[in-house]
Formats: structure tokens, C-alpha cells, sequence
């Protein structure tokens, strides 16, 4: 393929990159199916056992708190369609990370349109041969309605990719909509 000696070792590694970002894609394309048909316990499946997500001011730590939060937020919504941009994937050794800008397209269950707009950063971990969420945090660029008559949230820079936040970074609930864990 190539006519010098790194030539392997260059495709090896671009074929890495392709192979993560389609496993990257799925991944966002199975939570996504999840999300819109409110099936708490395939969007918890799609983390690690002791995965973390950081989204809406809410800090979850396990499947088991994951599922346990979408049980208080999908009563709240008839639909969540949610959008995810091309992203953009890093690999580093094992380590699989991205950072995908997302729009939601919503309506509440009294029936008011809802459309935030921002970005995931997540890294990844192996699990039965697929990626899997091992940490996802979501940053609020927008919330309000799909005419994008509200301002613009100001968030973070981090640097550009393939820059991440700190593990401990927190997210701020600027949706108003909060959700409790069942029980809580």
C-alpha cells in the first residue's frame, strides 16, 4: 500500500480509526432507537456494568442508577428523537474516544416542543466484542424551542479535538427537565 516501511503500520492504524468510528456510530445509533422507543433498560445495556453519565446536572454511576434515572425522565416526554453528528473518534492504544454534537427533536407529554442542541463526549470500553459507554458527559449548547428564538449556553472549551474533559467535569441541568431516579 505504501512504498516505505511504515507503510503497515500507517494503514494498521487508519483501519483502526475506520473500525472505531463505524463501532462509534452504532453504538450512537442503537442509544438513539433506545431513547425514542423510552426503553430504559437497552440504553442501560449500552453502558459498562459500572459505567458513568454525566448529563442534565445529574450524575449516574452504574446501569442500575442509569436505568433507574430514564424510569423519572421518559414519563415526562411523548417522543425523544435524538440526532447525533458525524463524530469525532480518537484511538489511543485501547482507548476509544469521541466527541459528537447532538440535536434533539422533542415533544413533552403535555405536548410543548423541546429542542436542545450540544455535544457528548464519551470514552469507550470493550464489552462482548462491541464498545460500549464507559463515560459519557453532555454539555448543553441550546434548550428551548426548535426555532432557536433562545440564546446560546456558553460552555467549556476544552481545546479541539481530540481534547476531553476532565473525568470529574461536571454538567449543569439547563433544561429545567432534571430528571429524578425512580424512587428518588
Amino acid at each position: 500500500m505504501h512504498a516505505n516501511g511504515n507503510g503497515a503500520e500507517k494503514g494498521s492504524e487508519l483501519m483502526d480509526r475506520m473500525e472505531a468510528e463505524f463501532e462509534v456510530r452504532q453504538l450512537h445509533a442503537r442509544y438513539a432507537h433506545a431513547i425514542y422507543g423510552k426503553d430504559a433498560e437497552t440504553v442501560g445495556a449500552l453502558f459498562t456494568e459500572d459505567g458513568e453519565w454525566r448529563v442534565g446536572g445529574q450524575l449516574m454511576k452504574g446501569r442500575e442508577e442509569i436505568v433507574s434515572f430514564l424510569g423519572g425522565v421518559f414519563p415526562q416526554f411523548s417522543r425523544i428523537l435524538m440526532i447525533f453528528s458525524t463524530p469525532v473518534v480518537d484511538v489511543v492504544g485501547d482507548e476509544v474516544t469521541s466527541r459528537t454534537f447532538v440535536t434533539e427533536r422533542s415533544q413533552f407529554a403535555d405536548g410543548r416542543p423541546f429542542s436542545p442542541i450540544g455535544i457528548y463526549f464519551d470514552r469507550f470500553a470493550q464489552v462482548d466484542g462491541r464498545l460500549a459507554f464507559k463515560w459519557r458527559l453532555f454539555q448543553t449548547q441550546y434548550s428551548g424551542l426548535p426555532d432557536l428564538a433562545s440564546p446560546f449556553l456558553e460552555v467549556p472549551d476544552y481545546g479541539p479535538p481530540p481534547a476531553m474533559p476532565p473525568l470529574d467535569e461536571v454538567t449543569l441541568d439547563r433544561s429545567g427537565v432534571g430528571g429524578k431516579a425512580k424512587g428518588g
